[in-house]
């Protein structure tokens, strides 16, 4: 409903920025992403790994999601990249897009995130979770009050 209490048939959504303090740093119409996440175009490696333990303390986890085999062929792939993470002690960077540098977009209008890719192995059972985040913990720069005290 409008300020005039009448049906609106068209809402302008607004994206709205903040600093890191809480403080808005920048208000834009939203732009709706199509997705860029589908059967025929397969989500990129990145090829860059990162630590489990840094990549706890750096993002927010908002979902997960577990990737399974449909046949043998898909099992062994599945089974080896799982392997390779799990010997690592790391999680995948996945990017959508031809490139792998965009975020994961699911569906139109949807949230971006991050995809990070663990894989767990216990004897032949495997399995793949990609971990979507869309939060990025940064710290606050330190006021000038507080380096001069210091």
């Amino acid at each position: 409903m409008g300020p005039d209490n009448e049906i609106i048939h068209h809402a302008t959504q607004w994206e709205i920025l903040h600093n890191p303090d809480g403080s808005e740093r920048e208000r834009r119409p939203k732009l709706l992403q199509d997705p860029n996440v589908a059967g025929e175009r397969p989500l990129m490696w990145t090829g860059k790994m990162m630590k489990k333990d840094a990549v706890a303390r750096k993002f927010v986890f908002s979902g997960k999601m577990q990737i399974q085999h449909i046949n043998g062929l898909t099992y062994d792939f599945l089974f080896s990249m799982a392997k390779n993470l799990a010997d690592e002690d790391s999680l995948m960077l996945l990017g959508g897009g031809a490139k792998g540098s965009e975020p994961l977009v699911f569906r139109r209008g949807g949230l971006s995130y991050r995809g990070f890719l663990e894989g767990r192995v216990d004897g032949d059972r495997y399995a793949l979770i990609l971990h979507l985040s869309n939060l990025e913990l940064k710290r606050p720069e330190p006021e000038e009050d507080e380096e001069a005290d210091s």
